[in-house]
């Protein structure tokens, strides 16, 4: 019996994870090449072939495992998937992917059937040796195991390993305009997946989406399958309402809050009128209740929003809402203090993320989508594969914010000042303790010069050198500090 993705388990898959390179990714895609795709092979305007070679020619940096397979089933001795290349970087996937054709099963001729969930399970299994990484699929959509005509019933069983196998991670979908006319079929598109397979390989996706990169070759952005409950909105500040002073803004990055303050403004809060825009494709928040934090290393703070019932916002649109950010007072140095004059008048930052929480949530797919859909995989029961399970009532997002404090230059002048000022007060001190004053002295009626330093005593001798008393000074001149009896010292 061939195993499941499901007997590839977690704890399997978290011991490997140590194994894989810190840098590189794995990639694995596969083109089908069963029958379902004969119109994608035959038809001399097909663009199936490009589109693949310029996906893995983006997608592939040069330190890279790449795969490239074509799949179809398994059946007699055509085997699935047949791996075409391999190697570190994308290598010249056109040259890979000139000579691939539509593959028969058996001797007699018979087209090959589809079978998606072995492909995955073979490259996760064997390309991949269960260590993280991402399946490309290229795919007119159609699953077909043992020839099965009820391709939609089948499509339902992949797309239920989507949504319900722990060990896929993110899955997206690109859906592809692609009209094609076969001998024997005809197709109006075809579907691009991504599945990450293991953690470490959702992160990898996730930022290949966010670096933009595939906005080169895919106009609309990525439908989300998995997961649908984190990264769900972002804040697009528009203004502080409560004060002039304090400049709200977007980091380069796009999702950083940046909050410039100078010390002498802050306030216990900030009054930030922003937008909330759905990041939920293909989905319309048709109703939700949104609460949020401050979170930071003083502890996790509630936020206010209004209003806190959102409704009906389309998919990349936004809506207007209040955040009373409170400001952590306590993080916030004094204009005096250490860490802002070590700042030469520059800026202290405070770091804090802003959570973002989305309850009795209720998702809704796109009807432009919902169409767009039909018209491209016509009785494939896609529009239900992009609802969500009605167990995800609740999404999150997490928005990094920076709380940028800028100081006067004042205390750093004052404080170089009093520096300055100690420095040289030291510097003259040392120099009056190094010198030596003579001072006139009369001993017993007889005149004597006496040298002595600052901050010493000197002994006073007659003129037999018999000492006769002592002299102490300090900065200034000396006083008569003890007399032998029977003498006298008088200082001139």
């Amino acid at each position: 019996m061939r195993p499941t993705l499901r007997q590839l388990t977690l704890s399997c898959l978290a011991w490997l994870v140590l194994c894989n390179p810190a840098n590189a990714v794995q990639h694995a895609f596969l083109v089908q090449n069963s029958g379902w795709m004969e119109p994608f092979y035959t038809d001399s305007a097909s663009q199936f072939k490009p589109l693949a070679s310029a996906v893995i020619r983006l997608v592939a940096a040069p330190d890279d495992q790449v795969f490239i397979s074509a799949f179809n089933q398994t059946a007699g001795d055509n085997k699935s998937p047949v791996v075409l290349a391999q190697g570190t970087g994308a290598g010249d996937p056109d040259r890979v992917l000139r000579g691939l054709g539509i593959a028969v099963k058996n001797k007699s001729g018979a087209l090959a059937d589809t079978d998606f969930q072995e492909a995955v399970s073979q490259v996760i299994k064997g390309q991949f040796q269960a260590k993280p990484g991402i399946v490309w699929i290229f795919t007119n959509n159609k699953n077909s195991p043992n020839n099965d005509a009820q391709t939609a019933l089948r499509n339902k069983d992949f797309y239920r390993l989507l949504h319900l196998e722990p060990s896929i991670t993110r899955t997206v979908a690109f859906p592809l305009r692609m009209p094609v006319k076969g001998k024997l079929f005809s197709a109006n598109g075809m579907m691009v997946y991504a599945l990450a397979y293991g953690e470490p390989a959702a992160q990898d996706l996730a930022r290949l989406i966010e670096s933009g990169r595939l906005t080169k070759i895919f106009t609309n952005p990525p439908a989300r399958l998995k997961p649908v409950d984190q990264d769900s909105v972002r804040l697009v500040p528009k203004e502080v309402t409560n004060t002039g002073n304090i400049a709200v803004s977007v980091a380069k990055d796009g999702r950083t809050l940046l909050l410039d303050v100078k010390a002498s403004d802050v306030l216990p809060k900030v009054e930030i009128k922003t937008g909330f825009q759905n990041l939920f494709y293909p989905y319309v928040i048709s109703e939700a209740k949104a609460s949020a934090a401050l979170v930071g290393a003083w502890g996790r703070e509630p936020i206010s929003i209004q209003p806190q019932q959102i409704e009906t916002v389309q998919p990349g649109d936004s809506r207007e809402i209040t955040v009373s950010l409170p400001m952590p007072l306590a993080q916030v140095p004094s204009a005096w203090s250490g860490a802002a004059i070590s700042a030469m008048g520059k800026q202290v930052i405070i770091p804090a993320v802003l959570e973002i929480s989305l309850t009795d949530q209720h998702l809704v797919l796109s009807d432009r989508f919902k169409q767009s859909l039909s018209e491209l995989f016509p009785g494939d029961p896609l529009s239900e594969v992009f609802l969500p399970p009605e167990s995800i009532r609740a999404s999150s997002a997490s928005v990094p914010l920076l709380i940028r404090i800028q100081y006067p230059l004042l205390p750093v002048v004052l404080a170089l000042l009093l520096a300055l000022v100690v420095l040289g007060g030291l510097v003259a001190f040392a120099a009056l303790a190094g010198r030596t004053a003579r001072y006139d002295v009369v001993i017993d009626g007889a005149k004597r010069a006496v040298a002595i330093k600052a901050f010493k005593t000197a002994d006073v001798r007659d003129a037999n050198g018999v000492v006769v008393g002592k002299l102490s000074r300090g900065l200034g001149k000396p006083k008569v500090s003890q007399v032998v009896d029977g003498h006298t010292i008088v200082l001139k």
